[in-house]
């Protein structure tokens, strides 16, 4: 994992969360420094990235994801370790997922998750939570962690606990033209079926995004990836999610000292 710096001068008020950023699939920790720093900026008191690579993500397409799932897991302990409190734990794509499997009390792969008290909310950016309704000639290692989650820990499973936020997009011009742009499409229709090119974020289709009984945020001008400016985890759009998903984060907190308190019950 990559540990925060200071943050500068955007605080924002007390309680701050610690964050674990899990990145998406064949993405590497690097790719997140940008975003890192931006919740830093914004007043993160910690950010941290899942240690998952790219050999991790082609051994999970093989074996399934139980290694994903096992390393978010560990990532999301260590972090919560180091932070002292439960975590904002923000899932790109696959990411959220991955995420998701790591909170589940049931076991995945012979191997349970169990970080659900670790995590105060979790956000996931461009997340195919629905992934089962698409229309795909492949079933995949992702299809089974999908199946899995609407079995086991369907929608917002964990709540009030632990607060939910699914950000998606539904915007015509997000897919890129010319060649690089049509070698996306050709695989992740692969992975995503073909309702990638559907009206979504460019990757994953809007009617795919959301995760029931979340708090929902649906852009119209924001893209799947890292390429272009308005990408998730691009400035413009950190503005938009970030105040909610801490207000969250503290209402779930909150809910835990009530809970605690015996002044509500579940």
């Amino acid at each position: 994992m990559y540990n925060s710096g200071v943050p500068d001068a955007r605080h924002i008020s007390e309680p701050a969360p610690s964050v674990l950023i899990v990145g998406g699939f064949m993405t590497a920790p690097p790719n997140y420094w940008p975003l890192r720093r931006r919740l830093l900026r914004r007043g993160a008191a910690r950010v941290d990235v899942a240690s998952l690579w790219p050999p991790d993500w082609a051994l999970g397409s093989v074996l399934g994801f139980g290694v994903l799932m096992r390393r978010t897991a560990a990532s999301i302990a260590r972090a919560r370790r180091a932070a002292g409190t439960p975590l904002l734990v923000v899932g790109h794509s696959g990411g959220g997922l991955c995420a998701r499997l790591a909170l589940s009390e049931a076991p995945f792969h012979g191997q349970r998750g169990g970080m659900a008290d670790a995590v105060g909310c979790l956000v996931t950016l461009g997340t195919p939570h629905m992934l089962t309704g698409l229309a795909n000639r492949y079933h995949h290692a992702g299809h089974g962690a999908s199946e899995f989650l609407e079995r086991e820990q369907p929608g917002a499973f964990h709540a009030p606990r632990t607060a939910y936020l699914s950000v998606g997009s539904s915007y015509p011009a997000a897919p890129f033209p010319g060649p690089i742009g049509w070698l996306a499409r050709e695989f992740f229709s692969i992975v995503l079926g073909e309702d990638t090119a559907a009206h979504g974020d460019g990757i994953v289709p809007a009617n795919a995004v959301h995760l029931p009984g979340a708090e929902q945020l649906t852009y119209d001008d924001v893209r799947h990836g890292h390429v272009g400016r308005n990408w998730y985890g691009a400035d413009e759009v950190v503005d938009r999610w970030w105040p909610p998903a801490v207000k969250l984060w503290r209402s779930a907190l909150e809910a835990r000292r009530r809970l605690a308190d015996g002044t509500v019950r579940t």
